[in-house]
Parts: C-alpha cells; structure tokens; sequence
C-alpha cells in the first residue's frame, strides 16, 4: 500500500555508510550529527542503502538512533526497519548459498587466488575491515553478497568475470573490498522504495563514495559524491544536480545536506 500523501516528505535521502556517512577507519557518524538533527526537524530520516548485511545495519539503527527502512547487501533487499526477525519486504537477489560453492570450486580449478567473508574467521574479518570482534561476526552473516580481496593478476580479473556471467554473477567495487552477487543494485532498491509512496512522490537524494554507490546516485534527483580515494570514479548520468563535496565521511555528508537544504528553502535545487 502507498503511503499517505499527507504524510509524504518532499524529498528522501538514500545515504550509503561506511566512508559516506559513517567514517571509513572509525565507523563514527559523529560529524554528521548537526546535518541529522537538521533533517530530523523536517520529519526526514535517511534511508540505509549499504552493503553490510540487515544484522549490522539494525545493530547500527539502533546505536544511532536513526530507525527507518533500509537496502542492505548492495541492494539484495530492503527491510521495514526496526528487527531482522521481521524478515525482508522485497528481494531482488539471489542468495548467495544458491551460488557460492560453485565460485568456490572454480576457484580451485582454475588457480585464481582471492578470498573473502566465507573464508575468514571473525579475527580475520576484523584485522581486513577494523570491525570489532561483535561487528565482525554480524558482517559475516550474509545472505545475498560475498565481498572478497582479489590477489591475483587484472588478466586473470576479466576471465573470473566472464566465468561469473555465465553463472548469470557480477562483481561490485566498494571502498575496502569487491563483491560477488547476482544483477541488483542500490539504484532500484532506491525506486522501488520511492514507488510506495503516493503521487506526487518525493524527489530523491543520494549520497556515496565507491563505484558500487553509482547506481544510487545515477537513479537519484539530487546526488552528491562524498570525497574519497574513489570519488572521482563516480560520473553518474541522470541528476539533475550533482555536488562532490571537499571533506570526506560524515564531514562531507554534513556539509552536502546543509547545502542541499539551503537551496531547497531557496526553491533552487531542481530545475522546473
């Protein structure tokens, strides 16, 4: 069912976490706080779209005290917010337990040297991602995803592709690692999302730092492009506004929702 028109915000905010609005070495969201508070008098709560797993993002919902619908694993699904045991709403990929020991055995034959999530222990996931042991064990949970570090040759790369596709597989680059998964991305988990909404639906906004954010941005009214060592690989085709902010993390996420909102009370951020 759409939600009810009165209760429809002007716009959404679709954000991705780590290096966007969550630091990328500390996890920390603390320099976004103002920016938050800002959006929290318009009724706005910004909306999850990550790919760590439902178990991490609730973790942090609850912790932050930011509770509202999420897309969690790149876009495998979205969540009503509030409990895991609730399960999903929507779905959009296939499991990762349907494919994975297929890449794994053609790992082993064809030599290929990467490994990810599945392979390493809570200690390992910690020592790759600066997680907390606690942490570490609820981004092992994944259901749609294998994010992986590949350590062999770009050559070697392009074959592993072609052999994904024709498991009717991808591969997804965030900021720390790569992600094995089928066809779905944060952009339609985006849409969809916004299609429950009745007419006039509220514009988009979106904000990430890695080439798995492009989708998101690409699918977004307003989209903005938080500074990291990736950033400037983001070129997203459909904003009607694009901002690439000068501060990384929380810092930048601050910086580009008070802009955005400024030109908003200003009736100048979308063109008519």
């Amino acid at each position: 069912m759409n939600q009810d028109v009165a209760n429809t915000p002007p716009f959404l905010v679709f954000t991705d976490l780590d290096g966007s609005l969550m630091e990328h070495e500390t996890y920390s969201i603390e320099a976004a706080r103002p920016a938050l508070a800002e959006l929290a008098d318009r009724g706005i709560t910004p909306i999850f779209a990550s790919s760590k797993t439902a178990t991490e993002i609730i973790s942090i919902q609850a912790s932050s005290g930011l509770n509202a619908p999420f897309i969690c694993e790149n876009g495998a699904a979205i969540y009503g917010g509030g409990s895991e045991s609730a399960g999903p709403i929507a779905v959009f990929g296939s499991r990762s337990s349907e494919w994975l020991t297929e890449v794994h055995d053609l790992r082993e034959r064809m030599g290929w040297k990467f490994s990810g999530f599945a392979d390493w222990s809570n200690q390992e996931v910690s020592v790759h991602t600066g997680l907390p042991a606690a942490d570490a064990e609820r981004a092992r949970q994944r259901e749609f995803t294998e994010p992986m570090l590949w350590q062999d040759t770009h050559a070697n790369f392009q074959l592993f592709l072609e052999a994904l596709a024709k498991l009717e597989l991808t591969t997804l680059e965030g900021g720390r690692f790569i992600s094995i998964q089928s066809d779905f991305d944060k952009g339609n988990g985006m849409k969809w999302w916004q299609s429950r909404f009745a007419e006039p639906r509220p514009f988009l906004v979106a904000l990430g730092d890695s080439p798995n954010d492009e989708s998101l941005l690409a699918a977004a009214d307003v989209a903005v492009a938080i500074k990291s060592a990736k950033s400037d690989q983001l070129d997203p085709a459909g904003p009607q506004r694009l901002i690439r902010t000068n501060r990384p993390g929380p810092s930048g996420w601050n910086d580009a929702i008070n802009e955005i909102l400024a030109l908003f009370d200003a009736a100048q951020l979308l063109e008519d």
